[in-house]
């Protein structure tokens, strides 16, 4: 891109409204573009979600880690707001964050109807509502009074601003539509996860009775994920990893129930602890997806993709982790199970200089392992489209077959040329 873009798109760009294809070369140019990079700069120091966000913790858009709970280790920082899941309590049951009056009367976020607590956690909870125009979301709210009488740090705070400003739209991420303050309360909106009892969206104007949100942890639970299927999981998951890596940002909490399933494709979700630029110095996350050396860098993410592979083909089996079990190595229609285990490995190496240092050097690897050079080709999928994984194992769609055979074309067209060639000098 030689011109430099209209202050329109630029603004499209810093809301995350163009493709990942229109979004790379202008992420280039600004990159390189002082006029350009200084109105990218004004129109987030004029977003009204950063100023809210500054509003509600009283500090600087850097912010600071969160800070160690008391039964903790002085160096450690563990999650303070941890959730859980809580299906089925309606609108008019008892209202989250301990206020003293529940009910309706509790509920002032302008413009959401809340439909059900789908979980909360010492300081917050999250819901899910209903917007202006019948749309559901999820909606996390946050009493940040509370977490200032605890001491608490302002992690989340810092993780939206980061996530918002500088992520923008992807398909395998999960999207944040909208940060406001209410009072003393901080509450964000987000895709709601597809119900999984019946494995799909939530749609039309009846919310599901006994909704819960379709995770990558509830469908572990009830079985072993087919190889093909969880390869493909975490092939879609490394692109979305990949583009937090790109913008030197660390999610630090890959774990099965923060994958979730929104119109069937997976999608990394809850940033609370998304941050910019870590050292590896604060060990936050969750110690069962943490690497064994707790060094909470881009390699901490990698090391849990690893993880959570080996967990869906294999299960627990804490005998031969990070090794497959032999069982599980035996080769798919797609995929070379040794190399794969190779992989998995490496990503869960103790130390982290083992490691893949970063998401595309992962997916890169995992490419790679295709039983055909080509093999990643068959189920490629444009991901403006709705067509997504499914959790069961099943032949490559016509869609999929057509789209494989039109991006066939070229190499068909360079033999056959390269054949005319020969002949000619034969």
């Amino acid at each position: 891109m030689s011109e430099c873009p209209t202050r329109d798109k630029l603004a499209a760009f810093e809301n995350g409204e163009l493709s990942e294809h229109d979004a790379e070369p202008l992420e280039r140019h600004v990159a390189a573009c002082p006029p350009c990079r200084r109105a990218v700069e004004l129109m987030r120091a004029a977003s009204l979600d950063a100023s809210l966000l500054r509003e509600a913790w009283q500090e600087s858009v850097s912010g600071s880690a969160a800070a160690a709970l008391p039964d903790a280790p002085a160096d450690t920082a563990v999650s303070t707001d941890v959730f859980a899941v809580r299906p089925g309590l309606a609108a008019d049951d008892e209202a989250p964050l301990g206020s003293a009056d529940p009910g309706e009367a509790f509920w002032r976020v302008p413009d959401y109807e809340r439909i059900q607590l789908c979980g909360e956690g010492a300081y917050g909870a999250v819901w899910a509502v209903r917007d202006r125009v019948g749309v559901f979301r999820a909606l996390k709210i946050l009493d940040v009074s509370r977490m200032r009488q605890a001491n608490v740090g302002c992690r989340e705070s810092t993780a939206l601003e980061t996530y918002c400003r500088k992520v923008g739209r992807h398909p395998y991420l999960i999207d944040i539509y909208h940060v406001g303050l209410v009072g003393n309360q901080l509450y964000y909106t987000m895709e709601l996860a597809d119900d999984a009892e019946t494995k799909g969206p939530v749609s039309g104007e009846t919310f599901p009775a006994n909704y819960r949100p379709l995770t990558l942890y509830s469908v572990m639970r009830r079985r072993l994920i087919q190889p093909d299927t969880a390869i493909e999981i975490i092939r879609r998951l490394l692109r979305g990893l990949a583009r937090l890596h790109r913008l030197d940002l660390v999610h630090r909490d890959i774990k099965p129930s923060n994958i979730v399933f929104v119109k069937h494709r997976p999608k990394l979700a809850d940033i609370g602890m998304v941050a910019a630029g870590v050292d590896g110095a604060v060990v936050i996350g969750t110690p069962r997806y943490m690497p064994p050396d707790r060094v909470m860098d881009r390699t901490a993410d990698t090391f849990a993709m690893g993880k959570v592979l080996h967990n869906m083909i294999a299960g627990q089996h804490p005998e031969t982790f990070p090794a497959l079990p032999a069982a599980f190595r035996k080769d798919t229609r797609k995929w070379d199970m040794a190399k794969i285990n190779e992989l998995i490995v490496r990503a869960c190496a103790p130390a982290a200089d083992d490691r893949y240092q970063s998401a595309v050097e992962m997916l890169d690897d995992l490419e790679a392992c295709a039983v055909f050079p080509f093999g990643a080709l068959f189920d490629e999928m444009d991901p403006s489209n709705t067509e997504t994984v499914s959790v069961r194992r099943g032949a490559p769609s016509s869609r999929q077959i057509v789209l494989a055979l039109i991006r066939a074309i070229p190499w068909v067209l360079a033999f056959i040329a390269l054949l005319l060639v020969l002949n000619r000098l034969g």
